[in-house]
């Protein structure tokens, strides 16, 4: 049974390499946030003496570092969604955003403990009712106030069954009130907070970062993308429809090549038409870009994506990226197997067509029916030039992973690809289908490490 000692002496100390260097990304970043939280822990343990002694000095002393804790949380969830290049590369985006969604809990209990607590405190001095007090130090504390209520809108439209009747646009139109939420709470903190952030070197860490945060946000987000999009000049040369529903966007630019797109990796997408400038979406290329031209393929799924369809050649193009580790930089063993789902596909074909001719890669596309199976004949073509790859083509029902009948059981993997659990695993397909096999891999021994997937939705 083959493993990664079949590779060369060289591409074993890539490999390793490689691997290395994602995990010591993660666990840095992770340190890094464990610290600013530490600070904020050590101040609680300094403090907590001298606020417990006066009347309701243990819910000012929860206030004050809930009130702490609150905007380090936010500021690390801004972080992990500014796009960061070097992170994006090391971690993943799934990877980040999963980490940003799962602080959304913690931060938004800190957010609304802070006033209620202060509120208890000053209530317990003078006697009178915490609600009250909590009105009162609304007002008096406006900017506080409304930075509460934009980070209040950002966690209701993020749960699951609020964003769903939401359109991508309003639901991301309403997050950006976040950064505003920043600034005004950091605001409030550096003027209400000066009894416990004293001293130049407690300011100086606080407001260092607030800095690298929205700098991080600036640069990457607004000014690169801005001088690539000037940089490059992309525009539509033409859209092709794939099949019922699926479009192939082809693109022309200048100097394509220099923005060093991999395949699997995608970018966000904004086309400059009058009713379409302001939606960003995230498309993959279908297709290794190559010196002026490139190319995305979607399914029309909504409003957003059915515009696809009605470009018209000569559309300029505003655009993000790239983003992604569904690349063959994640490698870290000399055999694959890539697996698509519907518009997931898109990616995985460009994976394909960019890992060295030599790999031994087995690729399996997921459709519902044979005329559903978009890019098929592409990955067929690709194949047919190299002797080491296979293409299966699966059709039928998906249905739960419980479902003896579904059309990609672990019976069914195992039939095509025998050895399947001494390979490097991609996958890319719709959220659910995508976690289902990341669960079936998982039991068919693809260790988590050697398993790399990316959900496509937008």
């Amino acid at each position: 049974m083959s493993s990664v000692l079949d590779a060369p002496v060289h591409a074993r100390a890539e490999f390793r390499h490689r691997r290395e260097h994602r995990n010591g990304t993660a666990s840095l970043l992770l340190a890094l946030g464990g610290v600013n939280v530490g600070i904020v822990l050590a101040l609680g343990v300094s403090r907590l003496g001298i606020d417990a002694a006066a009347p309701g000095g243990l819910a000012l002393w929860g206030g004050r570092m809930t009130g702490l804790l609150a905007e380090v949380f936010v500021l690390a969830q801004v972080l992990l969604a500014a796009r960061v290049p070097w992170l994006e590369a090391a971690v993943g985006q799934d990877r980040l955003l999963r980490w940003h969604r799962a602080l959304g809990p913690a931060t938004l209990a800190a957010v609304l403990a802070h006033p209620v607590l202060i509120a208890v405190a000053y209530s317990a001095r003078d006697g009178s009712g915490w609600w009250s007090q909590l009105w009162t130090l609304g007002g008096d504390y406006l900017d506080a106030t409304v930075a509460v209520g934009l980070l209040l809108v950002a966690a209701v439209v993020s749960v699951g069954a609020v964003r769903r009747f939401l359109p991508y646009e309003g639901w991301h139109l309403l997050h950006l009130g976040t950064y505003a939420a920043v600034l005004l709470a950091f605001g409030h903190q550096l003027d209400a907070g000066t009894v416990v952030l004293d001293g130049p070197v407690l300011r100086a860490w606080w407001a260092a970062q607030l800095v690298i945060v929205l700098a991080a946000v600036l640069i990457y987000r607004v000014v690169l993308p801005m001088w690539r999009t000037a940089r490059h000049r992309v525009r539509v040369d033409a859209v092709v429809a794939e099949a019922p529903g699926v479009v192939s966007v082809h693109l022309r630019g200048r100097d394509l090549d220099r923005l060093a797109i991999r395949g699997g990796q995608f970018l966000r997408w904004r086309f400059l038409t009058a009713d379409g400038w302001w939606r960003s979406h995230p498309f993959s290329v279908s297709a290794v870009p190559g010196g002026d031209g490139m190319r995305l393929t979607a399914r029309l799924v909504g409003e957003g994506t059915a515009a696809l369809a009605r470009l018209r050649p000569g559309t300029r193009v505003a655009f993000e990226g790239p983003y992604g580790v569904l690349t063959r930089d994640a490698r870290t063993r000399p055999r694959v197997l890539l697996v698509g789902a519907g518009s997931g596909i898109a990616p995985i074909r460009a994976l394909l067509e960019d890992l060295p001719r030599d790999v031994d890669a087995v690729v399996v596309q997921r459709a519902s029916t044979v005329a559903d199976a978009v890019l098929h004949g592409e990955l067929r073509r690709i194949a047919a030039a190299r002797p080491a790859v296979r293409v299966h083509l699966v059709t039928g029902p998906r249905g739960p992973a419980t479902s003896p009948g579904r059309s990609l059981g672990p019976a069914q993997l195992l039939a095509m690809v025998p050895d399947i659990g001494q390979r490097e695993a991609y996958l890319c397909g719709p959220p659910g289908l995508t976690a289902d096999l990341v669960a079936t891999l998982r039991g068919l021994g693809v260790a988590p490490a050697h398993l790399h997937s990316e959900t496509f939705h937008l």
